[in-house]
């Protein structure tokens, strides 16, 4: 039985040059973005304060450089972060295919076909997302450095104030987020079983018409079907800004 963690591991080692790639661009990109209020600030002290129009220029010129610089490593990183988002999502959905066609596959005990199906893709979905933040979380640290050092190196109070007050903001964040966690594994599990549902529906429709139970079939599955939808409900009501929405 190979569990969640191991296949993302081996998601992860099988694409570790593009995750690296990306991590080290999309820290670039990051690092940037938090050197940039300083060099303004560089370039007021040393340029508009004095009215040195030739440091003006220069500031305004490394200002250019590094946009472009920030804004190319964003364009290449992002984009190899969603090349192992999408590829790792469609490798996983074919080793699922292959593996629920195969003649000795198929369902689990206590499972319909496609709501084994839905559970699995749901969750090969997942892995790409989590190989996506993975170069994204290096370069939310990375920022997180390198403000911090700067913000030390201009006042020690504020630099103190960063580093100290962020782990349990983050913690907090993670504790807020435990509701939506519950509540999208209760909404995945109910839309899997009406997709399982349906798919039994409609591989046994010629038996239910024998039996003239075409009712009793669609009444079950709406049934799961309205459980399915309140679920998803209520797991987009945990989400921020959503709930008015919905």
């Amino acid at each position: 039985m190979v569990s969640g963690a191991q296949v993302l591991r081996t998601a992860a080692r099988e694409r570790w040059r593009t995750l690296l790639a990306a991590s080290a661009l999309l820290v670039g990109h990051q690092a940037g973005e938090a050197l940039v209020p300083v060099m303004i600030g560089v370039v007021i002290d040393r340029a508009v304060a004095t009215g040195d129009l030739a440091a003006l220029l220069g500031g305004l010129a490394v200002l250019a450089l590094v946009f472009a610089a920030l804004s190319t490593c964003y364009r290449f990183g992002a984009r190899r972060s969603w090349w192992a988002d999408v590829d790792t999502d469609r490798d996983l959905r074919l080793r699922l295919t292959r593996r629920v066609l195969h003649p000795r596959g198929g369902a689990e005990a206590g499972r319909l076909s496609g709501d084994l199906v839905s559970v699995a893709v749901g969750d090969a979905k997942r892995v790409g997302v989590a190989l996506f933040a993975i170069p994204n979380g290096l370069a939310a640290v990375a920022a997180l450095v390198v403000a911090a050092v700067a913000l030390l190196g201009i006042s020690l109070p504020l630099g103190l104030l960063i580093l100290l007050g962020t782990p349990p903001l983050l913690y907090l964040v993670h504790l807020l987020g435990r509701p939506l966690e519950r509540r999208s594994g209760h909404e995945q599990e109910r839309a899997a079983r009406a997709s399982g549902v349906a798919a039994d529906l409609v591989g046994g429709v010629r038996v239910l018409k024998g039996l003239g139970a075409e009712r009793a079939a669609v009444e079950r599955y709406t049934a799961t079907s309205r459980e399915s939808l309140a679920a998803t409900l209520r797991a987009t009501g945990a989400r921020p800004g959503t709930a008015a929405r919905s």
